[in-house]
């Protein structure tokens, strides 16, 4: 049975790092050339403050996928609230099941407020036909400078 929920954190962090880990390396670690040091105190702080949303998908109540998103108030649009997705993720071979987390986290996000929902793909496994299909339009791209 595939089941999606929020988490907490600090609660599955041991059970998705594997997850975490294959993401890393797809680019993050050759861009930032840094190992990952994840800061518990501040994840623990921005769910307290509503900010952080950490979203696992379970099969079985194995991880097989997760959606780290953070919610914020738009200041150049008022009243208007975002969801930004940190990392979004599902283990390659559960990816038919990955509809279910992408339908789950925009009711979540709507459901908090948000009307608007922002996401960066990375190029190694860029989706953006996919995002398109779920009613997403390319608005810009990102460029990371490692500032040493």
């Amino acid at each position: 049975m595939i089941t999606v929920r929020r988490e907490k954190w600090i609660d599955c962090i041991d059970q998705i790092m594997p997850l975490c880990q294959m993401v890393h390396e797809l680019v993050e670690k050759d861009i930032y050339g840094l190992p990952l040091d994840f800061d518990a105190t501040l994840y623990q702080q921005s769910e307290d403050f509503d900010e952080f949303h950490c979203l696992v998908m379970r099969e079985n109540g194995r991880p097989i996928g997760f959606h780290w998103m953070v919610m914020y108030q738009l200041a150049r649009f008022k009243g208007k609230k975002q969801a930004g997705t940190d990392a979004i993720f599902v283990h390659p071979e559960h990816r038919q099941h990955s509809m279910k987390l992408i339908e789950f986290s925009e009711k979540y996000a709507k459901d908090h407020g948000c009307t608007t929902w922002a996401i960066a793909t990375l190029d190694p496994e860029y989706r953006g036909l996919l995002w398109e299909r779920k009613g997403f339009k390319k608005a810009e791209t990102i460029f990371i400078k490692v500032m040493t």
